[in-house]
């Protein structure tokens, strides 16, 4: 029976699709409930296929070079006790190993050895470290696994294992620690590990931490809105945290800051391939003190800041949409000046400014001024319906690939592949359209679903509307992260689009779910056609 009732659906041409949806309170209710149904088997799904990889990858079986976390912090036999504790303290390692002028390891120092081999017997601080290490220190090759230092660890009773290159030269440290992490990384300890993060390397191989998390988040069940929230949380506290790292070397003084994520990053729905769209607000303490001098002693800080998240894997944005371009660094007059501009001008360029400006949350910082800014341009947008029409009308100049049987148009790429690009021709027109109802009803929310449930239940749009158009935009950015996780393992062939997904590797049941969030896309968009008519 339920197949049958999905051929019906299904097979409808789309025109007479929609007019059943608009005439049918009962129709409309079934084509909501089937959503959700359809959802619940593809979530299934995919967690099960997750969890068979997550296995694989985080298993005893993961060679050991892929668990160094920084660059190998070494002493030698003469360095004085009282030095090695202070570099362990400022570096935050459990471990140091001992070196001979080769760069070979003949011992190892650890938190552990300070109460029974330093405490206890007073031994003083300037005394060599060589006369307090372990020795034999027990080594491994990189090539080594995550099983064979489990058993080393288990065999010497031991919690740390040097590992070595092949010219035998110290390569990392690996702690029964980093053993556990393999088998349970979880948010909470990733974001401890995030916050402690001493420097860039250390910040770098926790960014490269929340893309493994992200594949065992999927394993574990998690819906793509709650799995999109926690990513782009977490990458919030990579970037807060390089901002704080990197702070101290800058002249900050006279002005109050605040650093902004705008596009994905402000609306909390990263996946893990996004590039950087960001800003700086400032305000001078002193009210005479001239922007440029500020904003002239400010960008040092910001290009810092901008090549570390490209170090961490968030590449420069090629629009130049960040804080170290001197636009974006701008007092909270001039990123006011701005909007207002945007809004009141309307052409081509400001709509285009406006799509991803208007996604902006604090990130670091005061993070008061960026909400005076939002509330000022929600009031200028929605006293405006000239904008709003403009930002419509330019919303639907893409429209969903489907024909007017309801089947999905896909393109060829350069390579002959027929695909979907999951962002441009599917979660855009979400994002676009939660926009415009936001703005249009003084709504200050910058997530897609939230804006859509707020926006939609102050214009009275019917909830189970609103719940499948959030239904069927959450399952696009859950195909968007699976297939960049499957690009980023090399399931799936180069591409210039990382979103591009071959239709071929899609099952059955997702090309009908992707027909039906598609279809929902084109509801919204009628619905801005009805609010804002040519």
């Amino acid at each position: 029976y339920r197949s049958l009732e999905d051929t019906f659906v299904l097979a409808m041409p789309v025109a007479v699709f929609d007019q059943l949806i608009a005439t049918s309170s009962p129709f409309q209710d079934f084509c909501t409930r089937r959503l959700a149904h359809l959802l619940d088997i593809s979530r299934a799904r995919f967690q099960a296929e997750y969890a068979s990889a997550v296995t694989e990858q985080r298993g005893l079986a993961t060679p050991l070079a892929a668990l160094i976390r920084n660059e190998p912090v070494t002493g030698s036999t003469a360095t004085p006790l009282g030095d090695a504790l202070r570099t362990m303290e400022e570096r935050r390692i459990g471990s140091l190993p001992v070196v001979d002028d080769a760069g070979r390891p003949v011992g190892i120092f650890t938190r552990q050895d300070v109460i029974g081999r330093v405490v206890l017997p007073g031994v003083g601080l300037t005394e060599p470290i060589g006369s307090v290490m372990s020795t034999p220190v027990i080594t491994l090759p990189m090539h080594a696994t995550a099983g064979d230092a489990a058993v080393a660890m288990a065999r010497r009773g031991i919690r740390h294992v040097v590992l070595v290159d092949e010219s035998g030269s110290v390569a990392g440290v690996v702690s029964e620690r980093d053993l556990f992490g393999l088998q349970r990384l979880s948010v909470r300890e990733l974001a401890s590990s995030i916050r402690r993060a001493p420097d860039l390397p250390s910040l770098v191989q926790c960014a490269s931490d929340v893309r493994s998390l992200s594949y065992a988040l999927v394993a574990q069940g998690v819906a793509s809105g709650q799995l999109t929230r926690m990513i782009s949380s977490l990458n919030d506290q990579l970037v807060s945290r390089l901002l704080d790292v990197t702070a101290p070397r800058h002249d900050l003084s006279g002005a109050t800051l605040c650093w902004i994520g705008m596009g994905s990053e402000g609306r909390s729905e990263q996946t893990i391939a996004t590039d950087q769209d960001n800003g700086l607000i400032f305000v001078a303490n002193d009210p005479a003190a001239a922007p440029d001098t500020i904003r002239d002693r400010l960008l040092p800080f910001a290009r810092e800041v901008n090549e570390g998240l490209d170090a961490l894997g968030y590449p420069l944005c090629k629009g130049g949409v960040m804080a170290m371009n001197p636009k974006w660094c701008a007092s909270l007059d001039e990123w006011r000046a701005a909007f207002y501009a945007w809004i009141d001008r309307g052409d081509a360029e400001s709509l285009l400014e406006a799509n991803i400006f208007f996604d902006f949350r604090a990130l670091w910082g005061e993070a008061a001024l960026a909400e005076v800014l939002r509330v000022d341009i929600a009031g200028r947008a929605k006293g405006n319906p000239r904008f709003l029409k403009q930002m419509s009308d330019n919303a639907l100049t893409v429209r969903p690939p489907l024909n007017w049987m309801g089947e999905i148009s896909a393109k060829e790429d350069d390579r002959g592949v027929a695909g979907i690009d999951l962002k441009a021709s599917g979660t855009a027109a979400f994002v676009d359209g939660a926009r415009i109802l936001s703005l249009a009803s003084g709504v200050t929310a910058t997530n897609t679903v939230e804006r859509l449930q707020a926006a939609g239940a102050a214009k009275g749009i019917a909830e189970g509307e609103i719940n499948a158009w959030a239904d069927a935009f959450e399952y696009l950015q859950f195909l968007r992260l699976r297939t960049q996780h499957r690009r980023a393992s090399g399931l799936l062939p180069a591409s210039e689009s990382l979103n591009l997904v071959p239709l071929d590797d899609l099952s059955e049941l997702d090309r009908r779910i992707l027909k039906e969030a598609l279809r929902q896309c084109r509801k919204l968009q009628q619905r801005l056609e009805v609010d804002y008519p040519g």
